[in-house]
């Protein structure tokens, strides 16, 4: 067992237990208890005084790419699957050792996400809980070719069943789909919707049809309603909201939006000349976003955590800026955003009952952090002082 002393701790994420400060015990992969400090009634074999550091859930990040590096789409897309694989295993512990224990993939090349996740699973290698949903199922869409090996195109009913049978087959634990254009797309319109409110609930039947739920890529407002009418469990990115969609997903527990900050101010600041098309369209995101997340949050709807990592050009480990991002741009509260990569992004995609806080029962994946991130919330990137996962220290 191990008993992590004198733990500062935020009672908004310490279930059943009110104090500031504790002690934990681990035993095995989980929490075995939760006392004040110095009142843990068993013995450990290894005993680490935090010393007033902070003890806080481990973080999920909710939208990575594993075959993508942040660099040239181009140079990612000649990689060999062997490459891909490789990368994505140090692509995966790089944003584990940042405090990410979970990580949803949504959308792989050569379904390395899945194979990952297995090895992970296996004991094969180190890494973060993976989520993937293996290829994005896409309509037949000008741009498609500029992530290849990335798409499963499917036009019309029939063909989405199958395309969503063929993912499950290869393991997906979850199906994405592209319900509007991208930013990332050659000739993409953002706002556009791509598949009908016909389609979309084909896919969102076929994913239930196999116990499993839909994510999708959607920037514009017609395709969000569409998104909640259809019973899509996750809006990726939700770029432009008007006042209709929050309503409908406010109170909403089968459909929630996954805010990605980090992709667009990256994109609107930098990219390389192959993607020199993707910034102009990405500014005009970023001020969509700044005025549509903002009313989301301020109607109390419940956001996941999610980053974009892998793509242009955000490099994976990094994934901490969104927490400053988050800050600085909306102005959010450093507890909520907090609940964002943790308890709400749990909950999001049924994984609360395991992880999202600190509690006896749940899996002991935790960050240590210096620093108090209430008053400063930078120090969840700068200052990750130790990652436990499944109680196993892992920096």
């Amino acid at each position: 067992m191990m008993l992590l002393k004198n733990c500062s701790v935020l009672p908004e994420l310490t279930e059943e237990y009110q104090g500031i400060s504790c002690d934990v015990l681990i035993e095995g992969e989980k929490i075995k208890g939760i006392y004040a400090c110095g009142e843990c009634p068993e013995e450990a074999e290894d005993v680490i005084d935090l010393k007033g550091k902070y003890l806080l859930p481990g973080f999920f990040d909710l939208h990575v790419h594993l075959t993508l590096s942040g660099g040239d789409t181009l140079i990612d897309n000649a990689k060999t699957a062997v490459q891909q694989a490789l990368d994505a295993a140090k692509y995966a512990r790089d944003s584990l050792l940042a405090g990410f224990t979970t990580l949803r993939d949504v959308g792989s090349s050569y379904n390395v996400a899945v194979d990952l996740r297995n090895a992970i699973n296996e004991g094969k290698l180190a890494g973060p809980n993976i989520y993937a949903s293996g290829k994005i199922v896409t309509a037949t869409e000008v741009g498609n070719d500029f992530f290849e090996g990335l798409y499963s195109e499917a036009d019309g009913e029939h063909e989405i069943w199958k395309a969503v049978r063929r993912e499950m087959k290869s393991g997906a634990d979850f199906i994405k789909i592209m319900g509007t254009g991208a930013v990332m797309n050659p000739g993409g319109e953002p706002g556009q919707p791509i598949y009908t409110l016909e389609e979309l609930k084909a896919v969102v039947d076929a994913a239930a049809f196999k116990d499993t739920y839909v994510a999708t890529h959607c920037h514009g407002t017609r395709a969000i309603k569409n998104s909640v009418i259809a019973g899509v469990r996750t809006i990726e990115h939700a770029s432009i909201l008007d006042d209709e969609a929050i309503e409908m997903l406010k109170g909403n527990e089968k459909s929630y939006i996954v805010p990605t900050l980090k992709i667009i101010c990256g994109l609107a600041d930098s990219v390389p000349e192959s993607s020199v098309f993707m910034k102009a369209k990405a500014k005009h995101v970023l001020e969509c976003i700044r005025v549509g997340i903002r009313k989301a949050y301020d109607a109390g709807l419940v956001l996941g955590f999610g980053t974009d990592t892998g793509a242009v050009p955000l490099i994976h480990g990094e994934n901490g800026d969104e927490f400053m991002l988050r800050k600085e741009f909306w102005n959010m509260d450093e507890i909520d955003i907090i609940r964002q990569a943790t308890i709400n992004s749990a909950v999001i995609i049924g994984k609360d009952k395991e992880y999202g806080t600190v509690k006896a029962g749940k899996y002991a994946d935790l960050v240590i952090v210096d620093g108090n991130p209430l008053k400063d919330i930078s120090v969840l990137r700068k200052n990750i002082d130790t990652v436990i996962k499944a109680g196993v220290i892992v920096k």
